[in-house]
């Protein structure tokens, strides 16, 4: 297992590739929805940005936090955080990255000397404690990576601009 710090490290260079796709796309791009396959609703690219930001703040302060406090969430807290709204403007979502990774690493650099590292806790994933847990929130950030790439060359002017 990493230590803070390591973890807050891997964090922010995966925050940064995240935050560089966000730079590159204009409101419409982040509102613009990719046609539904099977009939099953699909995210725009902001609102995949928003899951990203809000999940970081779920996780911090429905998992992790409260497992490293030595506070065992009920099984029913799982890491699937209510789902993102709709049509946010850039800078509303630039603000919750920022807050979100202020208040994670205020959190991570202050941790106490009495953090309890073996509550663990599933999730819906695996047994994890709070450190863990945020380690493995930056794997889901970069997962999500992945997506965003597959939506921004889906968008229509990108498409136009190749043909």
């Amino acid at each position: 297992m990493k230590n803070p710090s390591d973890i807050l490290h891997e964090l922010d260079g995966i925050r940064a590739e995240t935050l560089k796709r966000l730079e590159a796309l204009s409101q419409q791009q982040l509102d613009w929805k990719p046609p539904s396959e099977n009939g099953e609703e699909v995210w725009s690219l902001g609102e995949i940005f928003m899951h990203l930001a809000i999940d970081e703040h779920y996780l911090r302060e429905q998992i992790a936090r409260p497992l490293l406090e030595g506070i065992k969430p009920p099984e029913g807290i799982l890491f699937i955080p209510p789902p993102p709204p709709y049509g946010m403007k850039k800078d509303v979502i630039r603000f919750w990255f920022e807050r979100a990774r202020t208040l994670t690493r205020r959190y991570l650099e202050n941790l106490p000397a009495d953090i309890n590292l073996e509550l663990k806790h599933e999730g819906g994933l695996q047994l994890m404690n709070g450190l863990e847990w945020f380690q493995g929130y930056g794997g889901h950030e970069a997962f999500h990576h992945r997506q965003i790439d597959a939506g921004i060359a889906q968008l229509p002017e990108l498409r136009a601009e190749e043909g």
